[in-house]
């Protein structure tokens, strides 16, 4: 959760003095309230109709939070059984992609992409019915996974630079949601080991630059929770000035309009994908889109492997007959 008074920047401790820092005093202090009343999202994205509850989990509220600061905060998203199950898979069936994080200066994290050609361990997070409520209620019916990385920021490395994950597509602002972002913390996130920097409201900064300057706060989360944000929320890597690693699992979807960052129908080889739920397969974007392939759904193209429409075969029939 947010760090505390004694730990916010200078800027800060005026309006904290020796209370929590209030999400409410943040949107003033890096907001400020538009003439005319609160500043409103011009353009909302279709709300999907969702469940209240989920699993234990008030969607209604979740995505709420999302819509009017940002980000969202799930505690207890997993258990520790789960989380050590994963780590062991990550550990053990992984491999490293790169020595890099893009946006800081020391290169020490380790990343590793396309993880779901690589483990099966996490399949079922994306297929979560808490997951895919949120999803759906800040996309819309129709999402798809657009990038899958696991990350280790090791002791050392240094804050990364705020931006925006939406920033890819060249779209003029406002626009609506391109993305719904999550973020499990494989390990206690804490603001010495770098827990993520986020400026509270500033998805809502249609008119303005991302800045390095303004104040953000830090994400603080045990193990086994999840930060969710928008696409346009500004935020970064935090520092790690502690002697521990810092270890985390990202998933994003974004809008099916949208070309995703990492290609899935090809990093996830045909033989792996078919071996799938219905469900994934079509979250990695075997869903059909206008024609399909030769007119039929891609998850039966998955399948048998036809990309001919057998129908087409009574085309040839009729050339036959016309001849």
């Amino acid at each position: 959760m947010p760090r505390s008074s004694s730990q916010v920047p200078a800027g800060y401790r005026s309006l904290a003095s020796n209370r929590k820092v209030s999400i409410c005093d943040l949107r003033h202090t890096i907001v400020g309230k538009p003439e005319g009343g609160e500043r409103r999202r011009p353009y909302m994205t279709e709300q999907a109709s969702i469940p209240m509850i989920v699993d234990g989990l008030d969607i209604t509220a979740c995505v709420a939070k999302i819509e009017e600061q940002g980000y969202a905060v799930v505690p207890q998203f997993i258990t520790p059984e789960e989380v050590a199950t994963i780590r062991h898979a990550f550990m053990t069936e992984v491999p490293i992609t790169e020595m890099a994080a893009i946006g800081t200066t020391s290169g020490l994290t380790w990343r590793a992409h396309n993880l779901l050609a690589k483990t099966r361990a996490v399949d079922y997070l994306f297929l979560d019915a808490r997951l895919r409520a949120v999803v759906q209620g800040i996309l819309g019916h129709r999402g798809q996974i657009n990038i899958t990385t696991l990350f280790n920021t090791l002791p050392g490395e240094t804050k990364q630079f705020l931006h925006q994950d939406d920033g890819l597509w060249p779209v003029p602002r406002p626009h609506p949601h391109f993305l719904c972002n999550a973020l499990i913390a494989l390990d206690d996130f804490d603001c010495d080991n770098g827990a993520t920097h986020i400026v509270p409201y500033s998805h809502l900064w249609h008119d303005r630059a991302v800045d390095q300057s303004v104040p953000s706060i830090q994400i603080e989360m045990p193990s086994g929770s999840m930060l969710l944000w928008a696409g346009a929320l500004w935020h970064g890597g935090g520092a790690n000035t502690s002697n521990r690693e810092r270890l985390g699992f990202f998933m994003s979807h974004s809008q099916v309009y949208l070309r995703p960052q990492e290609s899935q129908l090809l990093s996830v080889p045909r033989e792996i994908a078919r071996t799938m739920p219905t469900a994934l397969q079509r979250l990695l974007g075997y869903h059909r889109f206008g024609i399909g392939v030769d007119g039929r759904d891609p998850i039966d193209v998955l399948q048998d492997g036809n990309v001919v429409n057998p129908d087409a075969q009574l085309a040839s029939a009729w050339r036959s007959n016309y001849q």
